[in-house]
This record gives structure tokens, C-alpha cells and sequence, in this order.
């Protein structure tokens, strides 16, 4: 994510920052900005580049200030980075029907976009008219003959009921609360799809009841899935957009994965689940997702090849009382060694991982192997 600090808000003289990044980073920019430029004063504005165009406004000049802001900003990055083209415009249209107008206000819409939904073929009140009508008429909800369509004034249908239904147009389409937010007393969010069909757009959070997945049926106008398009995916892990690959995904499969990851309780969990998939390479969704499912055939070990040892011995039955008699007369750090190289222990970015029921393979070229 970048941001562009001025000096005023027509001012030529700019530097960006790219987030994440650090509260030091940012004061030397502005300090550099402030003191070296062509003309002298302060920084007065603050706008965003690419994905965070939604920013602008919305950020200031004192949340580059505080040690708070940089984190938030930070948080933030790492979300609008991993974001589908669908999901930031439903970000941004969120942002304006809400009326954000600060970090806080940002954040808060962002951690609760399950609240609403986009229609992309929606603009202006006629387009709203028009799928009030076809709506209601479908499901009976209104009584239009059908002789009495070509005569309705669908702009003022559509303006007269948009404020009813707590919407707000933005150049891509219509964004608007939804009449009941999702309740999922189960398990919270693990993952969250955007759904395309020929004619409607709908957000689905996953892990999803069969009542939910029927809903979401019903809103996109289809009878299967298969009749709509995974447009994008989001994680609550974000490392995990980068991880699992998109090939051969389905909306029953992407469910079944917020089930496995909502199995993983812990820092720790994740963090095995990043590091099997950062070695194992899957090069479909279904190849993550059979990782998921057997993700107790994994497991993260201590960088310490002297606990390592340890742990060898143990193995072999060895209790606490035999390994601290030997101990200072074996040397655990190279048993740990040897033992490491046996099992196909492989570095990660999330640590030390080994497969339980049979070594990883030889690594690939560029991937790091003990």
C-alpha cells in the first residue's frame, strides 16, 4: 500500500511511503520532505496510490505521527494489499456509504464488510427501480402486471426506496447495508468469497451453514454454484492468499477449508498449516486443502538441534531421568543434526517443519532444506 504525503494539497512536492513500515521511516520522509524541498513548510496532506485511492481524505497527517497510527496503517496495508478488485470496491463504497471519514471510521468498516453487499449493475435510481420491479415481481413481493411495466417511472421507484434500503452508488455500483448481517455463533469468519453470476454479485463468509450457502443461491439467482464465478477469495490469515492457490477451487471446497482453518486454534496451528504449504507447493485449492485436512501429519520443531536430540530420544523411549544422566557425555547438537537431515526437516518462513509419516523430497531449486 502507498501513501503520498505533500506539503499542501496541490503541491508538487511529494514523497511516498510504502506500507507496511515503521514510525522512524515515516518522520524521516517528512523531515526530508520538510527540510530539503524547494519551498519551505510543514506537510499538510496525506493521499493514497493505486488500491488505497480509498484512503485519501481519510488518512491524516497526525496518524504519522504516533506510534498507533503507523500499526494501524500497517494492519491496514497488509488487508487492502490482499484484497480482490471486488472486495476493495465494496471497501470503498462502504467507506462512503458510512461516511468515513477518519483511520478509525476505515478500520472499523473494514473489519465488518460481511455487513454489506454490492451490485455492480446498480448505478443510478432507474437501474434500482428496475431490479426493485423484477425482484418484487418474481418473488410476488408486489403486483406488476406485466402490461403495466413498460409504463412504471422506475427512477422514482428506485429514489424512494433507496434510502429505505440504506444504499449508496458509487462508480462501480451500489453498495448497502445488508437487512441481516450474517450470524455465525459457531465459529467467526475464516475466509470470505465474492460470487459472480450474469446478474448479481454477492459476498459470501465461509464457514457457512447449508441455510447460508442456500441464501447465497437465492441472492446470486443460480441453482448450482457451478452457474457462478469465484471472482476472490480472502483470508483472515493473509499469508494464506499468497499460499493456496486459486486452480480447481469450489464453493463446497473453499468451505470445507474455513472449516479446517477455524480446527486451528492457535498461532501456532496457523503458523504449521503456512509452513507444510510453503514446502509442499500445492498447485491446486484441492491439493491445500487435502494439506488442511491431514495437517496432523505435520509438525513445527525448535530451531535448537540440541533439543532436537532431545526429542530423538525421547522417541525412541528415552525419559527424562536416562537423557539427564548421559547429558555432557553424548552430544546432543549433532544427534539433533543428523536426526533433522534424516527426518527431512525443512526451513520455512514460518520455522522448522517436518512431515510425520514419510521425509519431505528433495527440495527445489530455491527452497531451503536443512
Amino acid at each position: 500500500m502507498m501513501l503520498q504525503i505533500r506539503k499542501g494539497i496541490l503541491d508538487s512536492e511529494k514523497t511516498d511511503i510504502i506500507f507496511p513500515t515503521t514510525l522512524e521511516t515515516v518522520q524521516t520522509e517528512m523531515r526530508g520532505l520538510e527540510e530539503f524541498g524547494k519551498s519551505y513548510g510543514v506537510v499538510r496532506s496525506v493521499s493514497g496510490e493505486g488500491p488505497a485511492q480509498l484512503l485519501t481524505g481519510r488518512v491524516k497527517v497526525d496518524d504519522l505521527n504516533t506510534e498507533a497510527g503507523i500499526q494501524n496503517l500497517n494492519r491496514l496495508a497488509k488487508v487492502i494489499d490482499n484484497m480482490s478488485d471486488e472486495m476493495l470496491k465494496l471497501l470503498s463504497g462502504a467507506l462512503a456509504l458510512e461516511r468515513a471519514a477518519n483511520l478509525n471510521d476505515v478500520l472499523r468498516v473494514t473489519d465488518s464488510l460481511e455487513q454489506y453487499e454490492f451490485f455492480p449493475q446498480i448505478r443510478t435510481d432507474e437501474d434500482l427501480g428496475h431490479f426493485l420491479v423484477d425482484t418484487s415481481f418474481i418473488t410476488g413481493k408486489f403486483s406488476f402486471p406485466e402490461k403495466t411495466r413498460p409504463y412504471l417511472d422506475y427512477a422514482k421507484i428506485g429514489a424512494e426506496q433507496r434510502d429505505t434500503l440504506g444504499g449508496a452508488y458509487t462508480a462501480h455500483g451500489l453498495v448497502k447495508r445488508r437487512e441481516e448481517a450474517p450470524v455465525q455463533e459457531e465459529a467467526p469468519r475464516a475466509v470470505v468469497l465474492t460470487l459472480m453470476s450474469l446478474e448479481q454479485s454477492d459476498t459470501l463468509i465461509l464457514p457457512a451453514s447449508v441455510e447460508q450457502l442456500e441464501q447465497a443461491k437465492r441472492a446470486l439467482e443460480i441453482e448450482d454454484f457451478s452457474q457462478a464465478v469465484i471472482a476472490g477469495i480472502d483470508y483472515t490469515v493473509s499469508c494464506l492468499g499468497q499460499l493456496i492457490p486459486m486452480d480447481c477451487i469450489s464453493v463446497e471446497d473453499a468451505n470445507e477449508m474455513a472449516h479446517c482453518l477455524q480446527s486451528l486454534k492457535t498461532d501456532g496451528e496457523i503458523m504449521k498449516y503456512c509452513a507444510a504449504l510453503e514446502v509442499e507447493q500445492p498447485s491446486t485449492f484441492t491439493g491445500a486443502l487435502d494439506i488442511a485436512i491431514d495437517i496432523e501429519d505435520y509438525e513445527l520443531i525448535s530451531d535448537s538441534e540440541w533439543e532436537y536430540g532431545k526429542q530423538v530420544l525421547r522417541r525412541i523411549g528415552a525419559d527424562d531421568e536416562i537423557i539427564d544422566t548421559i547429558d555432557g557425555y553424548m552430544d546432543f547438537a549433532q544427534l539433533g543434526r543428523d536426526s533433522m537431515a534424516d527426518d527431512g526437516v525443512r526451513r520455512t518462513e514460518f520455522g522448522l517443519v517436518r512431515r510425520l509419516s514419510k521425509p519431505f523430497s528433495e527440495p527445489e531449486v530455491g527452497q531451503a532444506m536443512l
